[in-house]
């Protein structure tokens, strides 16, 4: 049996990642439109999960981010960061920087940014559907 947790309102599956250098931080991830969370272990969590919290997806058994539509990049910085370094950032989290290429996270660790953080959420009202064998022969 598998189980498909689905959240029913847009936007409800974050990632995000934590950057920390001195006492600078960034946060910044995905925001999936639409998506779901499957796991093959009946959730029990559901008893206790409150909608306007949510619940980090590593601690769901088994739960893994199994479908995601029209993600959009966000990223947000402490009050400590200077406006001329959260541009730079901003280019090269967003793939558009002049002077840097590639994986936004390599870069950020490049310009000694610590990756403490790297988390999945999901939030708001969900939906619990149970997928039989016969169901995910047809996905």
């Amino acid at each position: 049996m598998q189980y498909q947790i689905i959240p029913l309102e847009i936007g409800s599956i974050v990632e995000r990642e934590v950057f920390q250098k001195d006492n600078m931080e960034i946060k910044c991830g995905l925001v999936w439109k639409l998506g779901s969370v499957a796991t093959k272990y009946k959730p029990t969590f559901l008893k206790n999960y409150h909608p306007d919290i949510g619940i980090c997806i590593a601690d769901i058994k088994g739960a893994s981010i199994s479908e995601t539509y029209n993600g959009e990049k966000v990223i947000f910085f402490s009050q400590t960061v200077p406006e001329a370094l959260e541009e730079e950032l901003t280019d090269i989290f967003y793939g558009i920087s002049r002077k840097f290429s590639g994986q936004y996270q390599d870069i950020f660790q490049d310009l000694e940014w610590q990756l403490v953080k790297s988390e999945s959420f999901i939030f708001g009202q969900l939906e619990l559907k149970e997928l039989d064998d016969h169901d995910l022969s047809y996905k």
